[in-house]
């Protein structure tokens, strides 16, 4: 399953006390391609969620999605998110980092045990598990003298270690007037459907880095702080 972030959801509608999503834009599990989607009305209703077909409109071949309905405990609302099938995407993140050759070997079990025992239902193993994963991330990444220092010191130490401006530089040199990338913005230089695909994949990459990922993490910690 893949989640689809807010910003992809193109136009909603009402659905009893629900407000779901009418049409998305996404990834198409079929051809890969962006495409929209416009999600059926019929929906089939389970307990905490409902399923809907939508077609692809690059390719026209259907995919299933799942609206999950959320109960919000602070206010007493329910939330829906939006999931499309993907057999594309199996473990998320763990995909991602298990095959990195710069990323630890420890990092990759550590992760991968917090998932096992959160599906296992067993919170205090994965609380455990947690700050296994964030010291096995500050350890890999903090200078030496750093290991000795409290996980909330190691964090603090992490700016100084790891260059977070790099994508943004990469980006600097890929937009310069002699690059190939400024010359297919300027349609200076004809692109392909690969070469398509890999801007659409540049900008939500961009996206996530700027705006998803700093507000996904700030509305998680203020969840946390409302919660205790």
């Amino acid at each position: 399953m893949r989640e689809i972030t807010p910003g992809s959801i193109l136009s909603s509608t009402q659905y009893g006390y629900l407000k779901v999503p009418k049409k998305v834009r996404t990834q198409c599990p079929n051809c890969r391609k962006q495409g929209e989607f416009a999600l059926k009305a019929n929906f089939y209703q389970i307990k905490t969620g409902v399923f809907s077909d939508g077609i692809c409109s690059a390719c026209k071949k259907p995919s299933t999605f799942i609206l999950m309905i959320k109960e919000n405990s602070t206010n007493q609302t329910k939330e829906v998110t939006v999931h499309v099938y993907d057999p594309h995407v199996t473990n998320g993140p763990l995909d991602k980092i298990q095959d990195n050759k710069r990323i630890s070997q420890d990092l990759v079990r550590s992760y991968r045990s917090a998932l096992n025992v959160n599906q296992s239902n067993d919170h205090s193993a994965t609380a455990v598990m947690t700050k296994r994963v964030l010291e096995s991330l500050v350890k890999n990444l903090n200078a030496e003298k750093a290991k000795s220092q409290t996980l909330a010191e190691q964090f603090e130490q992490l700016p100084k270690n790891v260059d977070l401006s790099s994508p943004i530089q990469t980006l600097s040199q890929l937009t310069r007037p002699e690059s190939p990338f400024f010359q297919m913005l300027e349609l200076e230089k004809e692109i392909d459907d690969k070469t398509a695909e890999l801007l659409i994949e540049l900008l939500e990459a961009l996206i996530d880095y700027l705006y998803v990922v700093p507000e996904k993490i700030e509305t998680i910690k203020q969840k946390i702080e409302k919660n205790y």
